[in-house]
């Protein structure tokens, strides 16, 4: 197979050509100009390896994140070569990429990193012995919070954190472009709009016990969010009237925007807490739980406690960062065969 792929996700321009088993590479540091320089560089690498556009068979581009301009450049360009020629292409997410370079050239970097809009990074990071992307661009300080004494691997140094510049290897290249599924060739993007932002800050927010009417939406709520153990309507209605829970919503503009469970015994037991998709990463879930803390010191309650499945990597990072503790796992505990984490927060 002869496959050609393109990355201008970053601020160097990257092509990669492999015919057969010989592989090519042109890399340009070009300030962002890809669009003046790609299709230059195309030719020059096809005419080195001695083949034309039409000998290539499939192809492949990185989606993002990273450059918005570049990425979308890319894309435009890869979608017309392949409907031009009638072949398959793929996308190849930019942090699994940067990633896998970073632990070929260093096995203890844990984070990768890279430089968003306004002072901000997108950011992967090993969890359970797999790769977890942030649904969101992180602060500098959330990235240094999390990569704690871990070396992070970047494209381009940032002298305010501990990293070290990956570089670009084909060969590796070629291996994410061959575990990749994506052929939609959609640009991939985590952080906020300037407008989404600004709109969720002219929200008003309220946070209150749910209604009995409200359950019916709560309940469906729970089932777009979680795949087992999936708690169904009338299950909410008994703990509704059992007066050993509690049902809190949060409210954006006065539409439902998530909820959380509360059991109460000699400590406070977070049965279950969902945002719809529409309203996540908007703080909404961390807002749920500091109600909660204060709720407890109420009630002069000083412990917390939680069920994830290590299946849920963005739960499980919300509650680490808010000061959960890992109490014990246990093994083969959901449906889907999936590991429990037990976790606790104390003296909050």
């Amino acid at each position: 197979m002869n496959t050609l792929i393109i990355n201008t996700a970053n601020d160097e321009l990257y092509i990669a050509l492999k015919i057969e088993n010989k592989v090519f590479s042109k890399s340009i540091s070009s300030t962002l100009k890809h669009n003046e320089l790609m299709l230059t560089k195309i030719d020059e690498i096809l005419k080195e390896a001695n083949v034309k556009i039409q000998d290539i068979d499939e192809l492949g581009v990185v989606v993002g994140p990273g450059s918005f301009t570049g990425v979308r450049v890319g894309i435009a360009t890869v979608k017309a070569f392949r409907d031009a020629l009638n072949i398959k292409a793929r996308g190849i997410n930019n942090l699994k990429l940067l990633y896998s370079l970073a632990t070929s050239q260093n096995e203890d970097c844990s984070v990768v990193a890279i430089a968003g809009s306004r002072d901000s990074y997108f950011v992967g990071r090993r969890l359970f012995d797999k790769l977890y992307i942030y649904e969101r661009n992180l602060t500098l300080n959330e990235l240094i919070s999390i990569a704690k004494d871990s070396p992070i691997g970047m494209f381009k140094l940032d002298e305010n954190l501990n990293s070290f510049k990956v570089q670009i290897e084909p060969n590796i290249l070629f291996d994410c472009f061959n575990e990749s599924d994506d052929e939609l060739l959609l640009p991939v993007y985590y952080q906020l709009s300037q407008a989404e932002s600004e709109k969720f800050n002219r929200a008003y927010i309220e946070i209150c016990e749910v209604k009995e009417e409200e359950l019916g939406e709560i309940s469906q709520i729970e089932k777009d969010s979680l795949n087992v153990n999936v708690i169904d309507l009338n299950e909410f209605k008994r703990m509704f009237t059992n007066e050993n829970y509690k049902i809190y919503s949060i409210k954006l503009n006065d539409e439902i925007a998530g909820f959380i469970i509360l059991e109460l015994t000699d400590e406070i037991n977070i049965v279950s807490i969902a945002i719809k998709k529409e309203f996540r990463n908007l703080g909404l879930a961390t807002r749920l739980v500091e109600h909660t803390k204060n709720f407890a010191k109420e009630r002069k309650i000083y412990a917390l406690s939680l069920e994830v499945s290590k299946n849920n990597p963005t739960a499980y990072l919300l509650y680490e960062k808010l000061g959960f503790k890992l109490r014990r796992e246990r093994k083969n505990y959901y449906a889907d065969g999936s590991d429990c984490l037990e976790m606790t927060l104390k003296n909050f």
